[in-house]
């Protein structure tokens, strides 16, 4: 009879420890995987912002055309056109031998899967960049000369001289546990539009 306990004690143990390991194993999985996603969702946030060269072919992060703002464009004409806290229009060249672009960048309506991120340049209809799924509601802060805070930009065009701008972006984890929260990388990016100083 002891033997038989000592047989049902051994094979409840050794099971407990085969699924202790089991269990650790999948835990360090997930957690690679979640490693490795919050690496790609960084390093893809980031090209957004600063741009990426991908074999021969350079493209521009939401940086470099905001630096654009007002250059090219004459004195007589508002270089802003739209400025809210989930979108900004504006005017700019990108280099000096090319024509003035309309760019625009805009949070569209959210959907099951996030906030839609688009970044368009002259045509309105077909997004050049997009889209960027986004955690939280992109939040655009505008400051005029002395870095004041824009309470009304849409209606201070003129004012404008810098903005702050915070973007979440956001992936799906890898286990759809009921305590998953979801990977995400904030960036906020301070820009002031030299063009509209000058």
């Amino acid at each position: 009879m002891a033997s038989l306990l000592d047989v049902i004690g051994a094979a409840i143990v050794g099971s407990l420890v085969i699924l202790m390991m089991f269990t650790a194993l999948f835990n360090i999985q997930a957690i690679n995987n979640n490693t490795q996603l919050q690496i790609n969702l960084s390093e893809m946030s980031e090209d957004l912002i600063t741009g990426r060269t991908v074999g021969s072919t350079n493209y521009l992060g939401l940086e470099t055309y905001l630096s654009k703002i007002g250059a090219g464009v004459s004195t007589s004409t508002d270089p802003i056109i739209e400025a809210t806290s989930t979108s900004f229009k504006f005017l700019g060249q990108l280099n000096s031998t090319s024509s003035i672009s309309t760019f625009y960048f805009v949070q569209e309506s959210a959907t099951a899967n996030g906030i839609p991120l688009y970044f368009y340049q002259d045509d309105m209809s077909n997004p050049m960049y997009g889209p960027f799924w986004l955690a939280d509601s992109l939040d655009i802060k505008y400051y005029d000369v002395n870095n004041n805070l824009i309470t009304s930009p849409n209606s201070n065009h003129t004012s404008i001289r810098s903005a702050e701008l915070r973007f979440t972006f956001f992936y799906n984890t890898y286990i759809p546990d009921a305590d998953k929260r979801l990977i995400r990388h904030s960036i906020v990016i301070w820009k002031y539009f030299k063009n509209l100083y000058l």
